[in-house]
């Protein structure tokens, strides 16, 4: 990807798009309850290229695509886990979704665009829900590791992007990583993690397992959602800043941004904010609906687009718009709300 007149490739990593639901087979399960303690996964970036096209072909093998003759290039995984909460009870019915680059470092998506081989037979994302036990199941390939910047050899490592939602539970986004990458500690993310969090979200590779195929490798990642409860706040004081909001793109900074990684100009970007079993999502035509987190009183955390939403009040109280506060150098943004 070329460096010249764009924003940074560290930047770029930050930003996301939207998808849907599929099924999945039960042969590729196989994994026993959980023991013990549950600490809910460790939340991570949404990271580049989330879907922001539905596709026919989104279920379980990511290693065929839309009928293909032949497998994805590279060293064929699988990955099973279990999903509960806290208390390690399974989750039904839970969606797992996984995004992720194909061998060569790119991923499935019209706005990669560095310079990185394509593979028509890597499906790029899949869609699943999980059994009765909890569990879900994939089979992929080792994503290849592709670079942040190349003038200042900055690699990501290879990683798996998750999205799991569920009613009644916070969503959750995260990253899965294989052991052993030297990468690892130097990528921007996974450098980061504390030793409980790379105990998460780091994994080990198993070979010869029962139920695959000899030349392929198992990965076990279990994933704990946790619970939306109750606050002793009545859940109307939420209610005030639902609606539609009207983002201000005039700003050179963010026209460049969605130019470059959002499919061209734009002459309006509306934001709306829902309340859904007591919890606030955001939602925009260049970013997925993803669960805002709240700091404070007016204030919530957006991860999914690396910012921070200060709601905006009038000398009545009422809502008036939001400003978002973005999660690296960046021009503050502001946004009016139009209903």
């Amino acid at each position: 990807m070329k460096t010249e007149n764009k924003l940074n490739r560290r930047q770029w990593l930050k930003i996301g798009f939207g998808a849907t639901a599929g099924a999945i087979s039960t042969k590729i399960f196989g994994r026993e309850s959980i023991k013990g303690e549950c600490r809910t996964t460790k939340y991570e970036s949404m990271g580049p290229f989330h879907p922001n096209k539905n596709q026919v072909d989104k279920d379980f093998d990511l290693t065929l695509f839309n009928g293909s003759k032949q497998r994805a290039q590279g060293e064929i995984i699988y990955v099973r886990g279990k999903v509960t909460d806290e208390n390690c009870d399974p989750i039904k019915a839970a969606v797992v979704m996984i995004w992720q680059a194909n061998k060569y470092g790119k991923y499935t998506h019209e706005y990669d665009t560095q310079e990185a081989k394509d593979d028509p037979n890597f499906q790029g994302w899949g869609q699943l829900v999980t059994n009765e036990k909890g569990e879900y199941g994939y089979k992929t390939i080792k994503p290849g590791a592709y670079p942040v910047n190349l003038e200042n050899n900055e690699w990501r490592t290879p990683h798996i992007h998750f999205k799991i939602s569920k009613r009644g539970y916070h969503e959750l986004i995260t990253q899965m990583y294989f052991d052993g990458e030297e990468l690892n500690e130097k990528d921007m993310f996974a450098s980061t993690l504390s030793g409980i969090e790379k105990e998460q979200v780091i994994r080990i590779k198993t070979k010869n397992a029962p139920g695959i195929e000899e030349a392929a490798s198992l990965f076990h990642f279990d994933l704990v959602l946790r619970s939306v409860r109750r606050e002793s706040s009545n859940e109307s004081d939420i209610d005030p800043f639902v609606g539609k909001y009207s983002v201000n793109i005039k700003i050179p900074e963010f026209e460049q941004e969605l130019v470059q990684f959002y499919g061209g100009k734009r002459e309006k970007l509306i934001l709306t904010i829902t309340k859904e079993n007591g919890v606030l999502f955001a939602e925009m035509p260049i970013q997925p609906k993803s669960e805002i987190f709240p700091k404070s009183r007016d204030r919530y955390i957006y991860r999914a687009f690396e910012a921070d939403i200060e709601f905006q009040r009038n000398s009545e109280d009422a809502v008036k718009g939001l400003i978002f506060h973005r999660h690296y150098e960046f021009p503050k943004l502001s946004a009016e709300k139009i209903n």
